[in-house]
């Protein structure tokens, strides 16, 4: 195999590697979290009109924050190996600018949030058993067969970076969606 080609692909693997963990811990970390371990029990600590507490939503910024950096790594790391350019592009910067800037306007106005909500948490019907077996398969695909060619390293990356969009804007609302169901009382006498 030659070796210039072997150069530029290994350490993009690792980076394939850290990209999908980085992707999916703060997603995990949150569904067993708030879904195992915080999760108030049927009946208790539910309000009709409380909404969930500052730490929960504070948590789940936390995790926006952490998977909008996700996007942007990955962002710049398929243009390097692209275009040999660092950093993400202009349209990536945008849009995390354009996510961030919603997110802000739904934590000062939070009926904001209600439509994606709704919609993610239909959606999650089907995006988190998807979610559920395709991150274990894609992290043995990665370690048995990893790229072999600056195209198949590029390929990777960009579905590593739409693995890290779908992540921030429907899987993250999707699991706050879920978190706020579980704590809020839908019927009061």
């Amino acid at each position: 195999m030659n070796t210039e080609t072997n150069s530029t692909v290994e350490p993009e693997v690792g980076v394939l590697i850290a990209l999908h963990v980085a992707a999916a811990a703060p997603l995990v970390a949150l569904t067993v979290w708030f879904g195992l371990v915080d999760s108030p029990a049927l009946g208790e600590g539910r309000c009709s009109s409380c909404g969930v507490e500052s730490y929960v939503i504070a948590a789940h910024v936390a995790a926006a924050v952490w998977l909008g950096a996700v996007v942007a790594y990955a962002a710049a790391a398929r243009r390097r190996a692209r275009e040999g350019q660092t950093g993400p592009g202009a349209f990536t910067l945008r849009a995390l600018a354009a996510v961030g800037a919603y997110t802000a306007a739904c934590l000062l106005w939070h009926p904001l949030f209600t439509p994606v909500a709704a919609v993610t948490l239909v959606a999650s019907f089907v995006l988190f058993p998807a979610a559920i077996i395709w991150w274990p398969l894609e992290a043995v695909r990665l370690w048995r067969r990893p790229p072999q060619t600056p195209a198949a390293t590029e390929r990777r990356l960009t579905f590593a970076l739409v693995q890290a969009w779908v992540g921030l804007v429907a899987l993250l609302p999707a699991v706050y969606s879920w978190v706020w169901v579980d704590r809020v009382d839908w019927f009061v006498f």
